[in-house]
């Protein structure tokens, strides 16, 4: 009998959104044939130097799974903006938590998030094309993950490979214009499955709430995101090494 695989989501409400890890990755993990439990601890705005402290009220839950139960696979996500904002935190975020899953004899594995969609306030107010965000994110997430040998899951080269392909036609945000539709939660779904399982999106029958035709390009997308090199352009690349979090009273 096939071993069953123990996942951990570690994140905030783009993880969390549609019940994303168990209404949708599990569903497709299974007919990537994996046998799988999925737990998840999660809170909206969540960073994960704040889940890696067993004193916040989230990082006391961590801490705790982390000692009593053992995981296979542990799948970290942190808050939108904090790559671009405090690069720093979120290195030292996920440095400390991928030493506790390393501890406990757990993989990794990265959820490179996703741009405010064009036209958001976030984006105007920090001069960025939605584009531009989306490598920010995806050079941050590879420095880090290029440091401590974690592999990535680029869901924000994914979701940027969808409107490259059609524009509006597919609605990947909330009307917030950050949060996931649920499209948007469905490809995050497609990409992380398709990242940990190695194997092709473009083969899962799996529609969920969507028609053939949606759910083909979002396979599509996950698809290239994951087999297809992902490329960061020069100018934004960048490293991780060296960079710590300061915290605000020793700056």
């Amino acid at each position: 009998m096939e071993k069953e695989m123990k996942v951990l989501f570690i994140g905030n409400s783009y993880t969390f959104y549609y019940d994303m890890p168990e209404a949708l990755f599990y569903p497709m993990m299974q007919e990537a044939g994996v046998q799988l439990s999925v737990e998840r601890i999660t809170k909206g705005s969540q960073r994960l130097i704040n889940s890696a402290n067993p004193e916040d009220v989230l990082g006391e839950k961590v801490d705790a799974a982390l000692k009593n139960h053992s995981y296979d696979l542990v799948i970290l996500q942190e808050q939108s903006l904090l790559p671009l904002a405090q690069p720093g935190a979120f290195y030292d975020g996920v440095r400390r938590l991928y030493a506790r899953i390393r501890g406990i004899g757990a993989k990794a594995f990265l959820y490179s998030t996703w741009s405010r969609k064009e036209g958001s306030n976030e984006l105007v107010k920090r001069g960025l094309t939605c584009q531009e965000m989306t490598e920010r994110l995806a050079a941050g997430y590879t420095a880090i993950g290029e440091e401590l040998g974690i592999p990535v899951a680029y869901v924000g080269k994914a979701f940027s490979y969808v409107i490259e392909a059609c524009g509006d036609r597919v609605e990947l945000y909330n009307e917030d214009k950050s949060h996931p539709s649920y499209a948007g939660s469905f490809l995050a779904a497609l990409t992380l499955t398709a990242a940990v399982t190695g194997k092709d999106p473009t083969d899962l029958k799996y529609l969920g709430e969507l028609d053939v035709e949606t759910a083909g390009i979002l396979k599509a997308a996950a698809r290239r995101a994951v087999m297809e090199p992902v490329v960061i352009p020069e100018k934004y690349q960048t490293r991780s090494e060296g960079v710590v979090y300061v915290p605000e009273e020793n700056q």
